[in-house]
């Protein structure tokens, strides 16, 4: 049995872009990516989702407590020991517009993620770090009157640019990278989360990537 673990965020977790805060829905185990990526890789493999609304990579929210990933990265990693591969698909909460980040702020957050998991040998099966980084597909349109309007402003802008940065910053530490906004795009109700279909094309993208590298 191989195992993955998905350090993810709330399109990890599984949130329907047609939430409001008055009623929060969430996709089934089977419709959310990281269930489809376990159908495709069977019963040789054992998919571990790991995702938490809000998280972001290294900073603290004063709004949404426990939400920096920094601090859950090493608690989790140990938890699901041994593990074949880390996944790390987060950035997209750095964007909000209370951080006032730039893309190459939150890559170099990522960056601080990649080398805590790279340093946490222990946790790998044999001692041999492997790590895949998705970059989240840049976020919007940010619908007028929508929730995320004003908490995600000026990220359309900004978050397109992440790809550029993050890609560099996985060749430079060695790990795998996967761009997502290559097959998916944010959806068109919040412009900040997956619709079914995304989740569905995700899920197939990266079980391909993760066969690949795992063998």
């Amino acid at each position: 049995m191989k195992n993955v673990l998905i350090f993810g965020d709330s399109n990890t977790w599984g949130w329907k872009p047609i939430n409001t805060l008055a009623s929060i829905e969430r996709y089934t185990d089977d419709e959310r990516w990281a269930g489809v990526m376990q159908a495709i890789l069977g019963d040789g493999y054992k998919v571990i989702p790991e995702g938490l609304n809000g998280r972001t990579t290294v900073w603290d929210d004063p709004i949404e407590e426990f939400r920096c990933g920094k601090h859950h990265l090493i608690p989790l990693l140990d938890t699901h020991d041994p593990l074949d591969l880390v996944i790390i698909f987060i950035g997209t909460n750095d964007f909000k517009s209370r951080y006032a980040l730039t893309a190459e702020d939150v890559a170099f957050g990522v960056n601080q993620l990649i080398v805590k998991t790279k340093d946490h040998v222990s946790c790998f099966r044999n001692g041999e770090p492997k790590v895949l980084v998705i970059t989240p597909p840049p976020t919007g349109p940010l619908k007028p009157g929508s929730i995320f309007e004003y908490m995600f402003k000026g990220s359309e802008e900004t978050s397109k640019h992440l790809a550029k940065h993050l890609g560099g910053i996985a060749e430079a530490n060695g790990v795998e990278n996967l761009d997502a906004g290559l097959y998916i795009a944010s959806s068109q109700h919040d412009g900040i989360h997956l619709d079914l279909d995304a989740h569905q094309r995700l899920g197939e993208v990266v079980a391909e990537e993760v066969k690949r590298i795992l063998g």
